[in-house]
This record gives C-alpha cells, sequence and structure tokens, in this order.
C-alpha cells in the first residue's frame, strides 16, 4: 500500500539558491508526522544550501492543492517559517483559495516573517522571488 501523505508533502532543489516545495493537506495522524518530518527536512535542506552558497535561499510553494489548515498542521509550519527565516531571502506560495490566502496571512503574523507573499500563479511568485 503507497502512503498517500508521502505525495503530499514534497521539497526539491530547483538550483543553488532556489528550493521548490509542494504543500497539501494534513488531518490524520499519520500525515501530520509525515508533514513534522517534511519541515524537519526543509529545515536541513534550507540551512545546507545557505552554509554552500554564503547566501540567503529562495522558497516557492506550491499550495494549489491545500484546502484547509489543521491546527496542528498550521504549529508545525509557523515553526518552519520561524527556523528558516535567518536563511531565506524571499518566500512565496500560489494557488491557494481566498480561505488559505487568508489563514496564510494570520500565519505570517504568528511567525514574524516580513518576507513572505502569496500569488496566484507560479509565475508571479517566480517574478517576485527573482526581483
Amino acid at each position: 500500500m503507497i502512503n498517500k501523505s508521502l505525495k503530499q508533502f514534497k521539497v526539491e532543489v530547483v538550483k543553488d539558491n532556489l528550493i521548490s516545495l509542494t504543500l497539501e493537506n494534513a488531518d490524520s495522524l499519520e500525515e501530520l508526522r509525515d508533514l513534522r518530518n517534511w519541515a524537519k527536512k526543509v529545515t536541513t535542506i534550507v540551512y545546507d544550501l545557505y552554509k554552500k552558497t554564503g547566501k540567503k535561499i529562495i522558497v516557492i510553494t506550491d499550495i494549489k492543492n491545500l484546502k484547509k489548515y489543521n491546527p496542528q498542521a498550521f504549529a508545525i509550519l509557523t515553526d518552519l517559517m520561524k527556523s528558516n527565516e535567518p536563511y531565506v531571502l524571499k518566500s512565496a506560495t500560489f494557488g491557494g483559495s481566498k480561505y488559505i490566502l487568508f489563514a496564510q496571512d494570520i500565519l505570517l503574523t504568528f511567525s514574524g516573517r516580513k518576507n513572505f507573499k502569496a500569488f496566484k500563479t507560479k509565475e508571479e511568485a517566480l517574478i517576485w522571488l527573482n526581483s
């Protein structure tokens, strides 16, 4: 049996200073565990790239299949944003619904991040990230 949640959370190094993430819903205990593990992996990759390049990293996150934020998932993502803040130049999401965009505004407030924006399309997000 394939663990569905393994497909929900992806991290890919696109180039030395760009990381592409995919984030979907995390509702079950198994999915929340996978989200925690994914967040740890993201933190490690961001830090390793920062050390390797000596430059802050840019992050783009695909959230088009994210339909809601579970409170525990919200806490995991807030911690992720806080821990990565010293190593991330800019972070952008794309594809979220109005509800998700509103939730991201709250996430942004809780994390204290000022270098984060949400966009409708990947293209718009990449233009801002590379500006």
